[in-house]
């Protein structure tokens, strides 16, 4: 089946980002928030080299790919400053779980811009992904 190509690889993907979203909060409480993005983006640099190495130096230049690719960093990084800022003073369960609602974001763009279609089941299920995320912002009410 045509699942089974993509189906591992996402289920790494899912795991990996459950760490990258775990270690942030034990990063900040012995470390400041902009240490914690460089240490972050160090990782990310060996990585980097890493893919690099594995293209054996032979990288496409096409503009088309490459401007997208480097602002992938660039909100990504920002984005993981504040991320990073938010797992200081909040829960991790609550931030990381709040913060995953990124696809929604990516999906209104694909619409918008990529002439992506949405069933009304995907629709569904991003209108009670905003639901969610505002249950997730409500401050936690104390058991009487």
């Amino acid at each position: 089946m045509a699942h089974e190509r993509w189906l591992g690889g996402a289920f790494i993907a899912l795991v990996c980002w459950g760490l990258w979203a775990f270690f942030p909060k034990i990063a900040v409480r012995y470390i400041s928030t902009l240490s914690s993005l460089f240490y972050e983006a160090t990782g990310v640099v060996i990585v980097g080299a890493v893919a690099f190495a594995l293209a054996g130096g032979d990288l496409d230049m096409d503009t088309r790919g490459m401007v997208p690719a480097v602002l992938t960093g660039i909100f990504g990084g920002v984005g993981l400053y504040f991320y990073f800022a938010a797992a200081r003073h909040g829960s991790i369960a609550v931030v990381s779980a709040l913060t995953a609602m990124y696809p929604v974001v990516t999906a209104l763009l694909a619409v918008l811009f990529l002439d992506e279609r949405l069933s009304w089941n995907q629709v569904a299920g991003i209108a009670l992904a905003i639901i969610a995320a505002g249950l997730l912002s409500m401050p936690a009410q104390g058991r009487g």
